[in-house]
């Protein structure tokens, strides 16, 4: 592929200055006993490894006036030019003021597609014994999903190089030429979207008949609550950190115990606003797709709404109720039917589907709460327990990540399974959740008790 799908480039369009929508890989590195590693030395490694990505090597061109999608191109910056580096020993930053600052600044993909930044001198982290090094994979999420990004950390700082473990079906880098990509886009405007409509057309009309005989499920759209006023760029950031065995030995997975605890955590949250008896709580959660499905773009994932269940007061019928409904949306964005109807986007002229979304995003509103939503928060879930990442010396003590926030969304969560952990990420905006510390609090409970209930373990082992 060296044209960008249109979902992908959705992705790169929907990043602004205001709103971040790139990937962030966050691992906290531990030197134990031993010196930590200067920049120079972290520059070195990736620099050495940033040769088993071919995906690293390229961003991203523009057609001007957007008639055609974005092209992928070769990126000449140096691998040393994407390294930034942060001196955090001043003992004003942590982990999560790091991950909130570097969170709020998107980067700009028709220049340099991904940043690693490097975090030095943090002392008093959890888990790490003297100064930890935090190196954080800012990537655009044009070029890289949650699973990509699995792959791109085992690349740079997996343990040896394995090749066999890192390859990526990348897109195809070719010349840059924008204007040509523009006047083809316009000439040939009139016979895309004339040729685009029988096939979309057919796609849509098999998938709402579908949805009509119930087939197929659709949530209907809710109610809006407190966390889905609009964000604007402030960020902040709680790492909840818990040992992987209180979230096992129960019949539910990691992500329906997470789903369960967020629900009860979200509940309780709105009924301290004045909110109470809110049983109509759903979350939006990233469903991948198969290797074996079909698939043009990047991004292999697809949202799936996951109704929470709060009212049902025990967590085991709570937590069956969310696998129930996970599995339904799952089978629902599967379905064949609905993949056709999504993958029909992909023959619409460029210029009108990108003149769509931009009119969306000029005249959507960035401030205040939509009346009617169809979830009210993401969760994100990641297994990157098959890694074993090191940097010289060092081992990664923790990898996590933060989950974007957009309209409509001012509270997301990010699960992370590494080595022994299980690490949950809350990004919220502050200006429209002032008081995301407390919720965190909350979820840090309601995870505990969660975890008690379904799988019978206790939370002294936890480390936060």
């Amino acid at each position: 592929m060296t044209m960008l799908d249109v979902k992908d480039a959705m992705f790169h369009f929907a990043s602004a200055p205001h709103r971040s929508m790139d990937q962030y890989t966050a691992i906290v590195f531990d030197s134990g006993d031993a010196d930590p590693p200067s920049f120079h030395q972290v520059a070195a490694h990736v620099e050495h490894r940033a040769r088993l990505v071919p995906r690293l090597g390229i961003r991203i061109c523009e057609a001007p006036g957007h008639w055609e999608f974005p092209r992928w191109i070769r990126d000449p910056h140096p691998v040393r030019d994407h390294l930034v580096d942060h001196d955090l020993s001043d003992g004003r930053h942590t982990v999560e003021s790091f991950l909130a600052e570097l969170s709020s600044v998107p980067i700009d993909a028709t220049d340099r597609a991904w940043k690693i930044h490097v975090g030095r001198g943090l002392s008093k982290v959890d888990g790490v014994r003297g100064s930890a090094t935090v190196v954080v994979v800012q990537i655009s999420h044009a070029m890289s999903d949650g699973s990509v990004g699995t792959h791109i950390a085992r690349a740079l700082f997996g343990r040896g190089e394995n090749t066999e473990n890192t390859a990526l079906p990348d897109p195809v880098a070719s010349r840059a030429r924008p204007r040509y990509d523009a006047a083809k886009g316009a000439v040939l405007l009139p016979l895309r979207w004339a040729r685009s409509q029988i096939p979309m057309v057919r796609a849509q009309k098999k998938y709402l008949a579908a949805v009509r005989d119930g087939e197929l499920v659709v949530p209907a759209p809710v109610e809006a609550a407190r966390f889905n006023a609009h964000p604007d760029e402030t960020r902040a950031v709680h790492v909840l950190q818990f040992p992987k065995s209180q979230w096992t030995g129960g019949p539910a997975t990691v992500t329906v115990t997470a789903l369960t605890a967020v629900g009860a955590a979200l509940a309780e949250y709105c009924a301290a606003h004045g909110e109470p008896d809110r049983d109509d709580l759903r979350a939006l959660v990233p469903t991948a797709l198969s290797a074996s499905v079909p698939w043009p773009a990047v991004n292999r994932t697809l949202p799936a709404a996951v109704t929470l269940h709060p009212q049902l007061a025990d967590a085991t019928r709570r937590a069956s109720a969310i696998g129930e409904s996970l599995a339904l949306q799952r089978e629902h964005v599967t379905d064949h039917r609905h993949l056709d109807a999504t993958r029909s986007a992909e023959v619409y002229p460029a210029a009108l589907m990108l003149g769509f979304g931009r009119h969306g995003r000029r005249t959507a509103p960035r401030t205040g709460t939509p009346d009617r939503v169809t979830t009210h928060t993401v969760v994100t879930s990641v297994n990157r327990t098959s890694l074993d990442l090191t940097l010289g010396s060092a081992r990664a003590q923790s990898c996590s990540g933060v989950a974007a926030l957009g309209p409509g969304c001012s509270v997301s969560h990010a699960v992370y399974g590494y080595g022994d952990l299980v690490t949950v990420c809350v990004a919220a905006c502050p200006t429209t959740v002032p008081d995301h510390a407390d919720y965190a609090n909350m979820l840090r409970s309601a995870i505990d008790e969660t975890c008690a209930a379904l799988h019978g373990t206790a939370t002294t082992a936890v480390r936060r």
